[in-house]
């Protein structure tokens, strides 16, 4: 437990420990029925931090304000841990320049900090009032939106053909161009896809290991996948990547990542008439907020 003697580095240690969830599901930690957590939009969330970047990401911003109160208030840093010291650390961070994406990353993160400094008995911190903070800041005329890119192709076919014709992983850039698959997903066919009656795949073990199901894809695409599960397709992701790239690049277009076939994918889903909702589920996303940043363009 955290008392007022305890280091600004044992607090940051404490709540890291607390807040360890890799190997754990996020969505199975999301229905725990002892779990009431809930975020701004209503929807049980998780306190713990499932992958290493999460938990590099919540290592930071707590060391960052411990730090801020440390600097600011002398040793004993417990005793000024509470809600108006995280708002002066957000405002800090705006008045050093820190852009609204930023900003909105700090406070999402500042929002898990206070749920596991709870649960670590200091009750001086609130999610709820460190989340709404935003409210103030637009009023304050703040702008909190982040800066999206939008990493989407050009021609997005002609990868596919390109990779289809003269490389051996054109099946992975054709589940992810129209399945709308992950790229780990879909280099991993033969240990992570399973095919359905309608011709939709089930995918297992994506994203913080969670399991959805593609839209029904045509019954060549189909076969082909059929054909690499038996085979015991699996493709180095290093190797499949500088592939990708090669094709974007030798088709005359801008490299954008290996999610750039999602982007694609989404985008197309957006202009046939599909619903947000529907994509983000065939995407294999937790939130429809994500699924947003691949179709608005």
């Amino acid at each position: 437990m955290i008392h007022n003697r305890t280091s600004q580095r044992a607090i940051v240690n404490q709540i890291m420990k607390n807040a360890n969830g890799l190997g754990e599901s996020k969505n199975r930690a999301r229905e725990n029925p002892n779990s009431s957590t809930k975020g701004q939009n209503g929807h049980a969330i998780s306190t713990k931090a499932h992958s290493l970047k999460a938990m590099d990401n919540l290592r930071s911003v707590a060391n960052q304000y411990t730090k801020f109160v440390k600097d600011t208030y002398g040793a004993r840093v417990a005793n000024y841990i509470n809600t108006e010291t995280m708002k002066e650390f957000i405002t800090a961070k705006l008045e050093n320049g820190a852009t609204g994406g930023t900003i909105n990353t700090y406070i999402s993160t500042l929002g898990k900090v206070a749920d596991n400094l709870n649960q670590l008995g200091v009750n001086s911190v609130s999610r709820e009032e460190i989340t709404a903070y935003r409210n103030e800041l637009k009023e304050a005329g703040y702008t909190l939106k982040p800066n999206h890119t939008d990493r989407s192709n050009d021609n997005p076919q002609a990868i596919v053909n390109y990779m289809n014709e003269t490389t051996p992983y054109g099946l992975s850039a054709d589940l992810q161009y129209a399945a709308g698959l992950r790229a780990d997903d879909a280099i991993n066919i033969a240990d992570k896809i399973t095919i359905n009656e309608d011709n939709t795949l089930t995918i297992h073990g994506s994203k913080n290991g969670l399991d959805y199901t593609t839209k029904e894809l045509n019954p060549e695409l189909i076969e082909r996948v059929a054909e690499a599960i038996e085979n015991g397709y699996k493709v180095d992701y290093q190797d499949y990547r500088e592939t990708l790239k090669e094709a974007t690049e030798a088709t005359g277009q801008e490299w954008n990542g290996t999610h750039s076939l999602r982007y694609d994918y989404a985008q197309r889903e957006k202009d046939n008439g599909t619903t947000l909702a529907e994509i983000s589920e065939t995407m294999g996303h937790s939130r429809e907020e994500i699924t947003l940043h691949y179709t608005n363009h």
